[in-house]
């Protein structure tokens, strides 16, 4: 055999359009709207692809059994930059859920300021519906009221049972 396992014409177009594509992503991953940490490790990733599609080529179309040691040295890349691929794209998912957990832990805080300022105002609603008497409007409105979620449903609990006529104790 004096050739690759595939014509060259098969090979080298597609390996071309798929380096445009990714030199494309990195450029675009330049300009996104993403954390830091998480650019550098695609745009690694990437750089990573793009290096293995003419050692692919390589090994698929142009070299074979009559340069035995090239062919192994280039398939021993091809390895270490597959794995090294395989690292950076655990480290993507690493980092992922890093970011996810310290987005979950700001949206949880942010939930905890809301539930005070509602609180606060609640409270200055019913202090304020308390002080005037002659505010109808503020003795009709229904106070604001949290539930948190470690608060038993009154529904469920034995002394807030229906009657036997229907009605609820209070």
């Amino acid at each position: 055999m004096t050739g690759g396992a595939l014509p060259l014409w098969a090979v080298a177009p597609p390996a071309a359009v798929l380096m445009v594509l990714l030199a494309g992503y990195v450029l675009a991953l330049r300009e996104a709207d993403v954390p830091e940490s998480r650019r550098r490790i695609r745009t690694a990733a990437t750089m990573v692809m793009i290096v293995l599609q003419p050692l692919l080529v390589y090994l698929f179309a142009i070299g074979g059994s009559h340069q035995p040691r090239p062919f192994v040295f280039t398939w021993a890349l091809v390895m270490g930059l597959l794995a090294l691929l395989v690292v950076l794209a655990m480290l993507d998912a690493i980092n992922n859920a890093k970011l996810s957990a310290a987005n979950r832990a700001e949206l949880r805080e942010e939930l905890r300021a809301m539930r005070e300022e509602i609180r606060r105002i609640s409270d200055e609603a019913s202090a304020e519906g308390g002080a005037s008497a002659d505010s109808g409007a503020a003795r009709r409105a229904a106070p604001l009221r949290l539930v948190e979620a470690d608060e038993p449903d009154r529904a469920a609990s034995p002394d807030h049972q229906p009657k036997r006529d229907g009605t609820r104790d209070a």
